[in-house]
């Protein structure tokens, strides 16, 4: 098999849509994951409800990709990068109704960003820009 190189998650960020946030550029994290899927379609992205108490959540996200021997077996699987991401129940708009899901969503974010991916703009999460 191949090995992935920087040249290959660069040309991947280089397909990354950014939005404009307070004069600063964000790459949103569906653009992330679309980067992440071109450079490994086969690596998995696993999130963990860590703890969600008193309208405040904490999710921790993993990225898991396939370590394939020349003949593309799986032979076994390496852990690329983790992030992780608070909310609080009603503190922003979003937050009203949907904080799980933004947390969770910021935590995939921020574990794509530390495997590479949009990190050319920011790491932080929207609603931190």
């Amino acid at each position: 098999m191949e090995r992935i190189t920087f040249n290959d998650i660069q040309r991947a960020n280089e397909t990354i849509q950014t939005t404009d946030i307070k004069g600063k550029e964000y790459a949103e994290v569906n653009q992330r994951i679309k980067a992440f899927r071109m450079v490994y379609p086969e690596g998995t992205i696993k999130t963990e409800l860590l703890s969600n108490e008193n309208g405040i959540c904490i999710f921790k996200a993993s990225i898991i990709i396939p370590l394939l021997d020349d003949e593309n077996k799986l032979v076994d699987t390496y852990l690329l990068g983790t992030g992780t991401a608070y909310e609080k129940e009603n503190s922003t708009f979003i937050n009203k109704t949907s904080y799980i899901e933004n947390c969770e969503t910021s935590a995939v974010g921020r574990a794509l960003a530390m495997c590479g991916f949009g990190i050319d703009t920011s790491i932080a999460s929207k609603e931190e820009v």
